[in-house]
């Protein structure tokens, strides 16, 4: 029997709820650097440290993914298990490498060209970022488990607490200890992700000890090996990482544009709020891959992810609104001046990106769920060339501000992705897999 649309309401509720307060924390934290003494380079470093980040912890994105698809048993959990701990190993490697103050300040003064004033603030931002790797597979490796085992309360209550952790580390931060903004911004998230692993990480261990069996027939035997692991998860890996690259092409972008600060603080704020909106679409595609096992499923699935789309645009357009989009930029934001003004013209951009992320998920969720990671690796492959070209126009054009090239690239790129996800999606042969 397909699932009805309230048993699906029922599992993404939670999911929505850390899909609203995760991403929250960002707009919280920009409240905090825009109210800061230089805020226009505290929140452009932050951003840029952000940016750089993203491609080396990226790949351990698709192993929440990968939990939710395969976590039938502790065997196959153990599997997992070991895998998420050698890539979150090896990515704070990385990230404590690139932190060291001249290998960043050279990666991204001399390779994307952010202004030295800029890049100077980030390197210890980016010291902070490099720690959380392990807090974010972790998260992410527990929560596969809870969405697999459609109880995912705790993840909501998490997010809700990693909201929270940010917002009280900021405070008594700004009231007891004299740090610079940034870098008490980048402290307050880490904190913030600890409590978060921490509250989905308790039920998550209750259900491998009391629910999950040894070994499940829903996994064959000869899907039970390290290499089946690897290759399933490594499309998930090459397409996330491709996909971060856009921010650090983005911000090199409008690093080449007319008054580049400017344009790179105005998009930190446009983002936040436009990732707000994204987040709990991303996190749709796990009701995706936990449902969507024929074509009764995707069906009904498709629907409730379809009206989910709309009605985030049409919520969200609201945001951006006349007289609304002034009191969220200004009276709770902290933003002013041009800086405001041209984050609320962004914003308003960016609103055609949600409802392509949320064809995106769709079509992710049923790729995963259907073993065919590679198409998905294949349309990141498509959209970072149509990103880089689109770029390269715009900024060569040169008379544009460097926002509205990064937010039409960024819309050229992902039509071009969720096209092929579409094309793959529609040459599915369904069986239950």
């Amino acid at each position: 029997m397909p699932p009805t649309q309230r048993e699906l309401l029922r599992l993404f509720t939670p999911l929505a709820l850390s899909g609203i307060f995760f991403p929250l924390a960002r707009p919280i934290i920009n409240a905090a650097l825009a109210r800061s003494e230089n805020a226009e380079l505290a929140l452009a470093a932050f951003a840029i440290a952000m940016s750089v980040t993203m491609p080396v912890i990226s790949p351990l994105f698709g192993l929440r993914q990968v939990s939710t698809a395969l976590s039938s048993d502790k065997d196959m959990l153990r599997r997992i298990r070991n895998l998420t701990l050698v890539l979150g190993t090896l990515s704070t490697v990385l990230l404590l490498f690139l932190s060291v103050p001249q290998i960043y300040v050279f990666t991204v003064v001399q390779i994307m060209g952010i202004p030295s004033e800029v890049a100077k603030i980030g390197a210890p931002i980016f010291l902070v970022f490099a720690l959380t790797p392990l807090l974010s597979v972790g998260r992410g490796y527990y929560q596969g488990i809870l969405v697999h085992y459609k109880k995912a309360g705790a993840i909501g209550a998490g997010a809700l607490l990693y909201v929270l952790g940010i917002g009280a580390t900021l405070l008594l931060g700004d009231l007891f200890f004299n740090i610079e903004s940034g870098l008490l911004a980048a402290i307050a998230s880490l904190v913030g992700q600890a409590f978060y692993v921490l509250v989905v990480a308790l039920p998550a261990i209750q259900i491998i000890r009391s629910q999950m069996t040894e070994r499940s027939e829903s996994i064959p035997d000869k899907n039970r090996t390290n290499r089946y692991l690897l290759f399933f998860f490594v499309p998930l890996a090459i397409s996330t990482v491709l996909n971060s690259l856009a921010e650090p092409a983005l911000q090199a972008g409008m690093a080449r544009s007319s008054d580049p600060t400017l344009s790179l603080a105005a998009y930190a704020i446009a983002a936040s709020l436009g990732w707000l909106a994204r987040t709990p679409l991303w996190n749709a595609q796990q009701l995706v891959i936990s449902h969507a096992k024929d074509q009764q499923g995707y069906i009904a699935t498709r629907t409730f992810i379809l009206r989910l789309g709309v009605i985030s645009v049409t919520l969200v357009a609201l945001l951006g609104a006349p007289y609304i989009s002034d009191f969220i930029f200004t009276s709770l934001m902290g933003v002013t001046g041009d800086v405001k003004v041209l984050a609320i013209s962004g914003f308003r951009w960016m609103l055609p990106g949600i409802f392509l992320q949320t064809l995106r998920s769709l079509y992710h969720g049923v790729l995963i769920r259907q073993n065919l990671t590679r198409q998905i690796q294949n349309a990141s492959m498509v959209k970072i060339p149509a990103l880089v070209l689109a770029l390269f126009l715009g900024v060569g054009y040169g008379q544009t501000e460097g926002i509205y090239i990064a937010i039409w690239s960024s819309m050229v790129a992902e039509t071009a992705e969720v096209y092929w996800l579409y094309r793959a999606t529609n040459r599915i042969q369904w069986i239950d897999r």
